[in-house]
């Protein structure tokens, strides 16, 4: 697949995806959840369709004999006449960023994980067994290394075979129900091995950095996985008031957060919708629960056939596979052939005088001897396509070889841009 097909592909799956996540959006306010677990599931599927859509549907034959050319430019500080801008040029400059990004992400990343080193390095250990938190690693039958720390504005569990929690100061200053309703959901993570699935999203965040609805995807997943923590720390504790009070008492504390890969206990914009859920009363019911489920997921599959139909992604033709597997010429020297004579086309006077501008496109037939065999307009001021076909008609390009290595005819489709400056 040439270049500028992949980042093509690569926008229009961009798009799916939002409008995939879009479409969960509006059903998590018309047809909640409310059962942290059902909802932490429904929003890992809904990434994975995100993931998957692209995949999961028939890509269009590319338009591997199409090409844009000549962006021509009138007026005083003038770029040279003639001068080519193939979509070739910017998908290179895409691609580009997108890896840069990718690798600023993971360098990102990297210093997160550093980061946490120096903080447990710097900690001061505290001992569960001399504390409020004496006997509860018995109770929910996991350990970790409890430390406090300066550094962190709020408790941050990471690590698998060693896990540690990072305690803010403040949980000093706590009494010792508020204590162990903290402590309780930092192990309640380590349970559950969730800084693995946390590095597994900060890797995906990361690679598709890019990816808007993924992200937002993302941030609903840590949501109702909190919130699916906090359900448990209440069945534990045996209520919910000192865990309440416990999360309201670490969002006074104003103290520096530090962006860092691991299980936060509180997150921006977080807090709100997780003591929403813990207040209410009444718990949606089984029946309730399965039918907003199944609407919702008929639903987004609506979703993802109109967001496959309306931004498809496009593959390459079977011509072009077929001269890349006979040693012929790749699928973009054949959508992009060399132009050995090309003359500029001449601003109309009328043009100018009006200050017209506008982009005439061009259908061209170029015949095996490399020359313009047919030229007609396809849209474009009647002016201004008078000037380009006269000129593009003048154009001769190096002769095309098809699979069997020789010439071919191809269709191409020609773009020039009047514009005066």
């Amino acid at each position: 697949m040439s270049l500028a097909l992949a980042v093509q592909n690569l926008g229009a799956a961009c798009l799916q995806g939002l409008l995939l996540a879009a479409a969960a959006l509006v059903l998590a306010r018309l047809m909640p959840l409310e059962r942290p677990r059902v909802m932490l599931w429904w929003w890992q599927a809904v990434l994975l369709a995100c993931l998957a859509l692209p995949w999961a549907q028939p890509w269009a034959p590319g338009l591997t004999g199409r090409v844009e050319v000549a962006l021509l430019r009138i007026g005083p500080a003038l770029a040279e006449p003639g001068t080519a801008f193939g979509r070739w040029a910017w998908a290179d400059v895409l691609a580009a960023v997108v890896a840069a990004g990718v690798l600023l992400r993971a360098a990102w990343l990297a210093a997160g994980l550093l980061r946490l080193g120096a903080f447990r390095r710097r900690a001061i250990p505290l001992e569960p067994r001399r504390t409020a938190l004496a006997g509860l690693e018995n109770t929910l039958g996991t350990r970790a290394a409890f430390l406090v720390s300066d550094e962190v504005g709020s408790p941050a569990t990471f690590g698998l075979r060693r896990p540690v929690v990072l305690l803010p100061r403040a949980f000093l200053e706590m009494d010792a129900e508020g204590q162990r309703a903290v402590a309780t959901h930092e192990l309640l993570h380590v349970r559950r091995r969730d800084w693995l699935v946390t590095l597994f999203e900060e890797g995906l965040a990361s690679l598709f950095w890019f990816h808007p609805a993924l992200h937002l995807v993302l941030g609903r997943i840590r949501l109702a996985r909190e919130q699916r923590v906090d359900e448990l720390v209440v069945v534990v504790l045996g209520g919910r008031q000192a865990y309440l009070e416990s999360l309201l008492e670490m969002a006074r504390h104003d103290l520096r957060r530090r962006a860092v890969p691991a299980a936060l206990l509180l997150r921006e914009h977080h807090l709100r919708d997780r003591v929403e859920l813990l207040l209410k009363e009444v718990t949606m019911s089984r029946a309730r629960v399965l039918s907003h489920l199944a609407v919702s997921a008929f639903v987004l599959t609506l979703a993802g056939t109109v967001a496959a139909a309306s931004f498809p992604l496009a593959g390459e033709d079977g011509s072009a596979k077929a001269a890349e597997k006979s040693g012929g010429k790749s699928a973009r020297g054949i959508s992009e052939p060399r132009i050995i004579h090309k003359v500029a086309p001449e601003y109309p006077a009328e043009a100018k005088k009006d200050k017209l501008e506008g982009i005439v496109l061009i259908d061209v037939r170029v015949g095996k001897d490399g020359k313009v065999a047919d030229a007609r307009v396809k849209s474009g001021h009647p002016t201004l396509a008078e000037a380009a076909l006269a000129a593009v008609r003048q154009w001769r390009y190096e002769p095309i070889l098809g699979p069997d290595r020789k010439p071919v005819e191809a269709a191409l489709t020609i773009t020039i841009n009047f514009r005066l400056s």
